[in-house]
């Protein structure tokens, strides 16, 4: 009896067995499908269409998160997984009861647990791309040709990607360097024996890849190549404490010259269109807008999501999409991270690029909507009815706004209202520099690379540069240029500081109110407010528990651990 596997954007993760008492009867070519054998036959054309499922198969696991919130893709399970828990957000939404899921593990609620659908959805998604990494792996010879080598190699290198994005939030899960029987039972793998394998495995598989055709090569950001398989290497051993094994391998990448910051001034264009495939794109995944796949059916990008857009304004301004009573809150930047980065770079390209004031929302930008907006003085726009907030009160927001991310009109997908498609970047150049700074903080910088490399990110933000090399400048720097792109809650772990920093996160949750009133004068403006205050013991990071995320209890249920055997999954420390 044959198998069969589909072929398409989604992932190919279907096989399909038929069965009864005659299987004979049964065993029918199917149409709009490719015989398991046929696909996997060893060739080139078949490898690198495999390898083009694994690429779809994270693109999946990272930007849509439709696997166990039913159709609903509002908001990727990995964005809020990797951004809520850190302390430079909150995630506000409509109101408190709006969005449970994002609150309750942005203040470590003890409502949150191993039922959460975000721990399912992204543990989930990414075994799904681990097994979409393992069917070319296990099915294609690298001997065969330079061309299966490099399918291969790529496919390793997002395999080792996505077990070090596991290893960080959970800890010890599963390695999965093969594809397992179906009554298999898989168990915890070591923390540090799991880190080596990752390192090992981007180690090797580099020298199968190509280099980056240069700076401008756009190819070379969207497919892996030697350097961004040694970035990610360099990364699992900076997380791993190898900071000597770290500053070697990611020197390789900065000595390419095939990368480099884009200017302060183009920081804006970084997170959209006008960025993809840019000097400083290490990696990022490709997307291509299909008009035969729905909204919720296929790759809806992120950016459209609740994650990171705005609700409850009247009008929203160009160059944003244009859509009324927009979605979003769930980025909202937090009253610590407002602070922190208004007292270190006020008015820096970075600042303007990352985040806005409320007020600098209604008065900075156009309004082709508001008659008249485009000879308004500031006072009079901070007077105008026809823009603010349309609430009583913005919930989980202290009167600044995530333009990081936020949509823009002129990336609107063909015949789309609300759809993009532009790429997601998963390894900066700036992130590169900055790992690299870390990794001579920690071992040494007899030539003063390491610093060269902080501040060399430091002035293109256009921000104040470091005299000295030390972590804690490093810690401060990283903050401000990797805000919300998910590394914040991971290195506050690692680092030992999320117990403290954590500890009360959002005992009060701040709101802020518009007491704009045209009758008496009184212009639009943000009055931060306590909107509620949490129980004792219902809030805040808990020591010992908190660092590693729950495995999910499906998870614990299929692979119930055995005492005897050492087999299956045990939870982790404090939880269900």
């Amino acid at each position: 009896m044959k198998k069969y596997i589909i072929i398409g954007i989604s992932l190919a993760t279907a096989l399909f067995t038929l069965a009864s008492c005659n299987q004979s009867l049964l065993d029918i070519p199917k149409k709009g499908v490719i015989a398991y054998e046929s696909f996997y036959d060893g060739s080139e054309e078949s490898a690198e269409s495999a390898a083009l499922n694994a690429y779809a198969a994270g693109i999946k696991a990272i930007n849509v998160s439709d696997l166990d919130f039913g159709h609903w893709n509002i908001a990727p399970a990995h964005f809020v997984l990797m951004n809520a828990p850190s302390d430079d957000s909150y995630y506000g939404s409509g109101s408190e009861s709006d969005h449970i899921f994002g609150l309750e593990i942005n203040e470590f609620r003890k409502s949150f647990g191993s039922n959460s659908n975000v721990v399912v959805a992204d543990y989930k998604a990414f075994y799904q791309f681990i097994y979409a990494c393992n069917l070319v792996i296990d099915n294609f010879d690298p001997a065969t040709s330079a061309k299966v080598a490099r399918n291969v190699a790529e496919a390793r290198v997002l395999r080792a990607f996505a077990h070090l994005h596991l290893a960080t939030f959970w800890g010890n899960p599963p390695k999965m360097d093969h594809i397992i029987e179906a009554d298999a039972h898989p168990s915890n793998c070591d923390h540090a024996e799991l880190l080596a394998w990752i390192i090992k495995e981007c180690e090797e598989a580099s020298a199968a890849l190509p280099s980056r055709n240069g700076k401008n090569d756009k190819n070379g950001a969207v497919r892996l190549t030697k350097e961004a398989a040694l970035a990610i290497e360099g990364k699992a051993q900076v997380f791993a404490g190898d900071y000597s094994g770290a500053k070697t391998t990611l020197k390789k990448v900065i000595d390419s010259n095939n990368y480099d910051l884009v200017p302060g001034e183009d920081m804006w264009n970084m997170f959209h269109r006008a960025g993809d495939g840019s000097p400083e794109k290490v990696f990022e995944f490709n997307y291509v807008d299909n008009t035969n796949l729905n909204n919720f059916g296929g790759f809806r990008h992120f950016q459209r999501s609740q994650s990171c857009f705005w609700r409850d304004l009247r009008k929203l301004p160009m160059p944003f999409f244009q859509i009324n009573n927009a979605w979003g809150g769930g980025g909202n930047p937090s009253e610590s991270f407002v602070n922190a980065i208004m007292q270190n770079e006020p008015n820096s390209y970075r600042r303007k690029a990352w985040l806005i004031s409320y007020e600098e929302l209604l008065t900075d930008y156009s309004y082709p909507s508001i008659p008249g907006d485009d000879t308004m003085t500031k006072a009079q726009k901070l007077l105008d009815p026809n823009r603010g907030i349309t609430s009583s009160a913005y919930f989980g927001n202290v009167g600044w706004f995530l333009t990081k991310y936020a949509p823009l009109e002129t990336e609107l997908n063909q015949n789309s209202k609300d759809g993009n498609d532009n790429n997601t970047p998963v390894m900066r150049y700036a992130e590169v520099l900055l790992l690299y700074a870390e990794a001579c903080a920690m071992s040494n910088d007899s030539d003063g690379s390491g610093l060269a490399a902080l501040n060399k990110v430091a002035s293109r933000a256009g921000a104040p540069t470091y005299a000295t090399l030390t972590l804690d400048n490093v810690k401060k720097e990283k903050r401000f240029e990797m805000f919300m792109e998910g590394v914040r809650f991971a290195d506050l772990v690692r680092w030992g500081d999320a117990a403290t920093v954590l500890k009360d996160q959002y005992k009060e949750i701040p709101s802020f109110k518009d007491p704009f009133d045209a009758a008496k004068g009184t212009p639009h403006s943000a009055v931060v407010f306590i909107s509620d205050t949490r129980e004792a013991g219902d809030y805040g990071f808990v020591k010992g528990k908190n660092e590693l995320m729950p495995y999910p209890l499906g998870e614990l249920q299929l692979n119930a651990y055995n005492e005897e055997t050492g087999e299956g999954i045990q939870q982790n420390p404090g939880w269900n």
